[in-house]
């Protein structure tokens, strides 16, 4: 359990925690402000095609007018021609000397019947006209303006309800924020927990091996047999080529352990036998072992290099 590894799974956490507040904020948001939208939206579409078929339907209606007083006033023109066709023709028989008195009373009553449609044409015109002046006033000045501030209205409360969906983000946020910001300080609190000598001696425990350095090299001295050539009579010290310590045994102890740097030295094997333990004999012609100093030490190194490895 290094400090890293304990500060990274308790910034996981916080980071857990500050997903729920998160994900509090995005249920809100989706009841409290996206559906109210949605269906605020909703309405406002209902409302706002009822004022434009409104403004439609007023616009039908003074075209109806329109075309009303247009049709009259074609009638009355029409009429109007016709009567002073009537007109011209009673007044042509009138004049001339040749035409009968029946002749004459007829053009008469036509121009008379004539006239009074003309006249009747005229009324409903005047009639038409005037009703769609009034209408048209009535559309410009009242119909369509009331129109146009019912869609001003609407336009109005869509703004307002936008902003109390504003708000209601910004609350839905700021109930959060106390939250999160213990999230923080504990991912602050958990990256200064971090204590890189202790990681570091946990590595040192966890691998340690427990055998020591190999000792120093020994001198080995390859001037004996010419000495012991020069004086053949003298007593030399007996040979004792087995003498020689294996310092690198402890080397061979930590066989199968990660070796970091580089080829792992090769370990030689002990003798099997201390080679410097030899026998002298007394006058009697028994013999009895004479230990040097250098045995003793071989039998201590191979108990230490012999020791167990400490758990970790």
């Amino acid at each position: 359990r290094f400090t890293s590894c304990i500060a990274f799974f308790n910034i996981l956490n916080e980071l857990n925690d500050y997903a729920g507040q998160r994900e509090v904020v995005a249920e809100e948001m989706g009841h409290r402000v996206y559906g109210e939208l949605m269906r605020y939206s909703h309405d406002l579409k209902t409302e706002r095609k009822m004022h434009l078929q409104e403004g439609r339907k007023a616009q039908q209606y003074l075209d109806m007018c329109w075309k009303q007083m247009d049709n009259s006033k074609k009638k009355f023109e029409r009429e109007c021609r016709e009567a002073e066709k009537a007109q011209q023709s009673y007044e042509r028989l009138d004049n001339d000397t040749n035409a009968t008195k029946a002749d004459v009373e007829k053009a008469k009553q036509q121009l008379n019947l004539r006239t009074h449609m003309a006249d009747e044409n005229k009324n409903e015109y005047a009639a038409q006209l005037q009703n769609f002046n009034g209408e048209q006033h009535k559309h410009y000045y009242i119909v369509i303006p009331q129109i146009y501030k019912q869609l001003q209205e609407m336009d109005e409360r869509r703004t307002i309800k936008l902003s109390e969906c504003y708000k209601g983000f910004a609350d839905s946020e700021r109930k959060v924020i106390p939250i999160i910001s213990k999230c923080l300080e504990g991912m602050i609190l958990a990256a200064k927990s971090v204590d890189e000598h202790r990681d570091s001696q946990l590595v040192i425990d966890c691998f340690k091996s427990g055998f020591e350095p190999p000792g120093d090299f020994p001198f080995e001295d390859y001037s004996q047999n010419i000495y012991r050539t020069i004086s053949d009579g003298t007593i030399s010290t007996p040979k004792q080529e087995g003498m020689r310590i294996d310092t690198k045994t402890t080397v061979g102890k930590a066989k199968g352990k990660l070796w970091l740097f580089g080829k792992k030295p090769k370990p030689q094997s002990p003798p099997l036998t201390p080679p410097s333990l030899y026998t002298s004999s007394t006058p009697n012609g028994s013999q009895y072992p004479i230990f040097s100093i250098e045995p003793v030490h071989y039998c201590m190194s191979d108990i230490k290099t012999g020791k167990p490895r400490i758990p970790s």
